[in-house]
């Protein structure tokens, strides 16, 4: 007993000893990159005055902008510029998760932006995933895709009278249909699949869900005066027709 207490101790010790510098050193890689992603974040605001950009990226890394625009190394240097006056901010780098294999990391974070414009406050928050290759003692970015993280905006006051117009029954199909209703001077919209959940006025006709960041829902009346709603997402829309 007492010999195999201590063969399982030694060989606790031993697989303490093969695991340990393989996790300090992508502690150590982590900690590399993420100084330098930093760097590149703070050097944007500048336009990139101090070449950070050009001595990272390798020549032939692409990168995806949150608009869904790509490009190569140069054109993408080309977009950089500095902020313009009345204009100023910062981003930090948050969030942070790692891959590691072999000499190459892939690194997705959130880039959080603090932005002032003529003193008024903006906030957003950036999707990014890099990936890295090893340099000798550096790194060097082959690829990068970024998107912007939807946000909800604050909801606005809609005169009830205005909400008034837009309840009723909405047929999407044959099979499918909606309620709209008006409880206490706040929208709701009821499937046959859940509960009634509360609409939010972004204007007098465009709604959202709380839980859905990117999809709205817009009052409008066709060509016939028929009362409409759009479930809009990413510029497509499913037309819902209110019946009798």
């Amino acid at each position: 007993m007492l010999r195999q207490r201590h063969l399982l101790t030694t060989m606790i010790l031993l697989s303490t000893v093969r695991w340990c510098p393989a996790q300090t050193d992508s502690a150590s890689r982590a900690r590399q990159i993420l100084r330098i992603e930093q760097s590149l974040m703070d050097a944007i605001p500048s336009g990139d005055s101090g070449g950070l950009w050009n001595k990272y990226l390798d020549p032939k890394c692409y990168t995806i902008t949150e608009d869904g625009a790509g490009f190569f190394k140069k054109e993408f240097l080309a977009t950089f510029s500095p902020l313009p006056k009345g204009f100023s901010g910062h981003i930090n780098v948050i969030k942070p998760v790692f891959t590691f294999m072999d000499n190459t990391a892939v690194l997705h974070y959130v880039a959080d932006e603090y932005e002032q414009v003529f003193g008024q406050k903006l906030h957003t928050t950036y999707g990014i995933a890099n990936t890295w290759y090893q340099v000798d003692t550096s790194w060097k970015m082959i690829g990068s895709q970024v998107f912007e993280i939807p946000q909800l905006p604050s909801p606005v006051k809609v005169n009830a009278q205005v909400l008034k117009q837009y309840a009723g029954h909405y047929q999407l199909a044959d099979s499918t249909t909606c309620v709209i209703s008006l409880k206490n001077d706040t929208l709701l919209i009821q499937k046959k699949t859940g509960g009634p959940v509360v609409l939010f006025a972004e204007t007098e006709t465009v709604f959202f869900r709380q839980a859905d960041t990117r999809g709205r829902k817009i009052f409008v009346k066709n060509e016939k005066g028929d009362m409409l709603m759009l479930e809009r997402r990413n510029g497509n829309d499913l037309i819902w027709k209110r019946i009798k």
